[in-house]
């Protein structure tokens, strides 16, 4: 073979390699996430565009975007997924739908944070919490943690919602995780706890019956999300306030993972590094007021925000042994609880 030959043989490659990178630069790098739609979405994408990211989302609920990358398992349509909360990315990682990969952000994460398995990465953190109405009820008198509901003194005072609801799974999976015995199943006092609990709640199955037992006085304390629990205080025209929880708040934290089998894998890395990155996640807070997980972003977010991220302390659960279990436990709670 000449020399000549040789040279344009590798002049002819270099060209087909440099032509398949534009060709994926020119895609889309396509997002599943429960937060591209509306105002959120647009303003994402504009601040991806502006950064040099061209992205198009997928935006569905949670339910329906875990279920769609589960059946694309084999055909992956998405290169990365963001915004669906601990369980849903612990089962979806326990099914090898990840790629591997350290963030340029990560190493100032805590643990908590961060995969093991350098797969998942936290971004934005959400407190499940124990709120009550502080002009019925004196702090004195309010419970101290998540145990306390089941004393006599609470009963009726509180309301479970329904179990399709995302914050009542979390809720009842971070108390049944307190009762965990050595073979990493619930023990019978946590499913005794569990019954006491249900004996001693309002349990509903809608929002109006919810905003009913509050309207007439029935119930005085309040299990919701963060954001939830001041929303429904502001309806209702009472004062809130937050119960900082004995053995601690369970938490929700948003990840960010890439899809196995992308085609766009320097791109998602890329957008990955940007996206997660302290000063992204802060004019994320100043935005929208979510806290982030990154501590440097949080020093960056607003006054508000900082102050938010101090109020609660967040229960320790490991996802990755909840829940592969969570489903199981839900059937037990509907068939032989509520």
């Amino acid at each position: 073979m000449s020399i000549h030959f040789k040279f344009i043989r590798r002049l002819i490659a270099a060209a087909l390699t440099l032509l398949l990178t534009f060709a994926q630069a020119a895609d889309p790098i396509i997002v599943y996430s429960p937060q591209g739609n509306g105002d959120r979405g647009t303003w994402i994408s504009e601040q991806a565009k502006a950064a040099g990211y061209d992205i198009q989302f997928l935006s569905a609920g949670g339910g329906e975007l875990f279920d769609r990358l589960m059946a694309e398992q084999n055909n992956p349509q998405a290169d990365i997924v963001f915004g669906l909360v601990d369980p849903s990315m612990a089962l979806l990682k326990a099914q090898g739908m990840f790629e591997k990969y350290t963030p340029a952000w990560a190493d100032e994460l805590s643990g908590r944070y961060k995969d093991k398995d350098s797969e998942v990465y936290k971004l934005w953190q959400t407190p499940i919490v124990i709120a009550y109405n502080a002009d019925t009820l004196l702090e004195n008198d309010a419970p101290k943690g998540w145990l306390d509901l089941t004393k006599d003194e609470y009963k009726g005072k509180y309301v479970i919602g329904n179990l399709a609801w995302q914050t009542t799974r979390i809720y009842l999976a971070g108390m049944l995780a307190r009762f965990l015995g050595a073979d990493g199943e619930v023990t019978s006092q946590g499913w005794d706890f569990m019954r006491q609990f249900y004996d001693n709640a309002i349990v509903i199955n809608d929002d109006d019956a919810k905003m009913s037992a509050f309207r007439n006085g029935e119930a005085t304390i309040d299990l919701n999300w963060f954001g939830g629990a001041f929303r429904l205080a502001k309806n209702l025209g009472h004062n809130v306030t937050l119960v900082d929880a004995e053995g601690g708040t369970p938490f929700i934290f948003e990840g960010i993972a890439i899809v196995k089998g992308t085609n766009k894998l320097d791109h998602a890395k890329a957008f990955v590094d940007w996206f997660g990155s302290p000063e992204f996640m802060a004019t994320y807070a100043e935005k929208f007021g979510q806290v982030p997980v990154h501590p440097k972003a949080i020093e960056m977010s607003p006054k508000k925000v900082q102050q938010d991220a101090k109020l609660l302390h967040a229960q320790a659960l490991d996802w990755d042994v909840i829940a592969p279990k969570m489903d199981h436990w839900m059937q037990r709670i509907e068939l032989e609880i509520r």
